[in-house]
């Protein structure tokens, strides 16, 4: 028996698995490829919104969750209760130039930016359902995650 294939559309809910007998929320959000994964006791109210701040929102590659993998949408949110997608940075690995660039705005063009206006922003980087489990793993467990530190800014 074949899954059925999973599309991108926003505001389906997911319940992904993150280790042994554990989960967090992921939720699509207005534009693909963005995610926000919430912790595994986020709260939602009767209008079907996110009381608690998502523990981090970043771009998912879409083999991460098209085969069934993370199972079939929960809920469905209404787009008003989805949360606004986060600037993100990009930093050119030689000249260490950055620029920083909002997706919803509709361009990828970006502001250029030192390296200290990218702190406490994400990288730009499309990632695998693997490091997403990590870093939820790694949250819950109160450690750094390895591979969201390697993406730190680079100074």
């Amino acid at each position: 028996m074949s899954m059925k294939r999973i599309s991108f559309s926003p505001g389906k809910l997911f319940e992904v698995p993150a280790g042994d007998d554990d989960h967090a929320f992921g939720l699509m959000l207005e534009k693909s490829p963005y995610w926000a994964f919430y912790n595994r006791q986020a709260n939602f109210d009767e209008a079907g919104r996110p009381t608690d701040d998502p523990m981090f929102i970043v771009a998912v590659a879409k083999s991460a969750y098209s085969s069934g993998k993370w199972g079939e949408p929960i809920r469905q949110l209404p787009n008003q209760a989805l949360p606004p997608i986060p600037r993100f940075f990009r930093q050119d690995p030689i000249s260490g130039n950055c620029d920083i660039f909002d997706p919803s705005g509709g361009s990828d063009e970006g502001t250029s930016a030192t390296p200290e206006d990218c702190i406490g922003l994400e990288r730009y980087a499309v990632w695998s359902a693997e490091h997403v489990v990590s870093r939820i793993a790694d949250t819950y467990a109160g450690r750094p995650n390895s591979f969201a530190e390697s993406m730190r800014v680079k100074f």
